[in-house]
């Protein structure tokens, strides 16, 4: 009899090891969301909607064998996960692989677990930034830079701005590749703002249009992931 393993979190670790053992075990694999996110086409979903459906990959066609419920997992122990619906899945192996998270647009929303709500945010989200004469993003790590190198790509007049505490730009890189990145933001008229924080929180919410028509754009890093059943 094959033994079931069960798997929490459906992002690349754990569809990944779900794939690999659909043919010598009963695999159960737990997420909330509908469809595997391919987070690293998430940015250039968002200035290209018409595209975005690229990046998303429905988990009904991932096993051949094993299933997939779409949950959370609230509580795991050694013989399986309970369930937030109250379902209990017993199982001979756990894998946790709940992944990161990191803020939305880099990743979906949590609560958007669908994929055409997850559409419907970056549709919303790309209008509100076509309309933005400038846009304001806080973090100049490759989240934050990658941004602002789908925006200027799409919208080259837009004025983009980059706001980062730190001293030196992604400062575990070669000198000479941080100084070819200060090369390519001054050729495309990308203000990056080094040593430099906010005095205040900006006056609207991350993603939302201010009366300047500044959106900021949140680009802090990732978290880890525990307590659920999402995947990052």
């Amino acid at each position: 009899m094959a033994r079931t393993v069960v798997i929490v979190g459906g992002g690349y670790g754990g569809s990944l090891v779900a794939k690999e053992l659909d043919a010598v075990a009963d695999v159960v694999l737990v997420d909330p969301r509908e469809a595997f996110v391919n987070a690293a086409g998430s940015l250039r979903a968002l200035t290209r909607p018409d595209w975005a459906a690229h990046v998303f990959f429905r988990y009904d066609t991932l096993l051949d064998r094993g299933r997939v419920i779409r949950d959370r997992a609230v509580s795991a122990d050694p013989a399986g996960v309970t369930l937030a619906s109250g379902e209990r899945v017993d199982a001979d192996y756990l894998v946790l692989a709940t992944g990161s998270g990191y803020t939305y647009p880099a990743k979906p929303n949590p609560g958007s677990t669908t994929t055409e709500a997850a559409l419907s945010d970056l549709r919303k989200t790309h209008e509100e930034l076509s309309g933005a004469d400038r846009v304001l993003i806080l973090g100049a790590g490759p989240v934050g830079l990658e941004l602002a190198g789908e925006i200027h790509e799409v919208w080259p007049a837009k004025r983009i701005v980059i706001v980062d505490r730190g001293n030196d730009l992604l400062p575990s890189l070669l000198p000479e590749v941080r100084a070819a990145l200060h090369t390519q933001l001054a050729d495309r008229g990308i203000d990056l703002r080094l040593n430099t924080g906010l005095a205040a929180p900006p006056p609207t919410a991350p993603a939302r249009p201010a009366s300047s028509r500044s959106p900021p754009r949140p680009a802090t890093g990732s978290r880890p992931t525990s307590g659920s059943g999402r995947s990052g």
